[in-house]
């Protein structure tokens, strides 16, 4: 004997309405818009110290304009600064210097006008990479945690058991 559910046209609409479609992680802000500087302010583990902006006068019909950010990571968050450090080493696109100075523990960062595209991408790529790392690290605890939980649980029952 088989037991079928009908289900009216509206209701199937509705149901198709609301159904889920798939799962996204939920984006801050459309990063097309933002600036480097954008970027670098609303990342909560990075701390701008100061910025410079360089033109060439001697050569103006270079109309060139040099950045230059100088950055810390914040104290809450110095367990991932050789994490960050890593992978700023890895590799950086061409036009960008992303250097750090260990005598005051910042971070410089040296890019042309022209390629703030590319240098926002390359700062995206590392702080979400981070990112992900730090949310990773917050799960793997929770797993670790409710497992401690469980074999609490059983060596208690194992002793109501065997008592």
């Amino acid at each position: 004997m088989s037991i079928t559910a009908s289900i009216t046209t509206s209701e199937n609409q509705n149901a198709n309405a609301f159904a889920f479609q798939n799962i996204s992680r939920k984006s801050n802000t459309s990063s097309q818009d933002l600036g480097v500087m954008n970027v670098l302010e609303m990342c909560a583990m990075i701390n701008v110290i100061d910025t410079a902006k360089f033109d060439f006068p001697n050569f103006p019909e270079a109309r060139k304009t040099f950045h230059a950010v100088y950055f810390q990571i914040n104290e809450s968050y110095s367990s991932l600064k050789g994490l960050f450090r890593g992978l700023a080493s890895l590799g950086k696109p061409e036009g960008v210097v992303l250097e750090y100075v260990s005598e005051n523990e910042t971070f410089t960062l040296k890019f042309y006008k022209s390629n703030e595209q590319l240098t926002k991408a390359y700062l995206n790529k590392i702080i979400t990479s981070i990112e992900d790392e730090i949310r990773f690290k917050s799960i793997l605890n929770q797993i670790i945690e409710n497992q401690r939980i469980i074999k609490a649980e059983q060596s208690l029952l194992l002793q109501k058991l065997f008592a």
